[in-house]
């Protein structure tokens, strides 16, 4: 913990602290309420990067979505007239 962190929590355990009304043998719990605070202003900057990613998959999933195009089917590598032909010729140079 770097010291600007520190103080900011102990500004933070010693506000608690007297809005409690003083209350002596309690410093431990204004300490770690005040640390859990001043942790917790610091993770949205994170959680605001992450953000518009969610945004746009929910706009994606509120969007229609387009009907999947249909594959051609593969073409074929001979023919039957192509075969006929083949067999002939090799028949016919015998």
């Amino acid at each position: 913990m770097n010291k600007q962190t520190e103080t900011k929590i102990r500004e933070r355990a010693y506000t608690l602290w007297e809005n409690a009304g003083k209350i002596h043998g309690r410093e431990m719990d204004f300490w770690l309420q005040a640390e859990q605070e001043i942790n917790k202003a610091k993770k949205p900057a994170a959680r605001k990067r992450a953000a518009p990613k969610a945004k746009a998959k929910a706009e994606n999933a509120a969007s229609p979505k387009k009907p999947a195009s249909k594959a051609k089917p593969a073409a074929k590598t001979g023919s039957k007239k192509a075969a006929a032909s083949k067999a002939a010729s090799k028949t016919s140079l015998h």
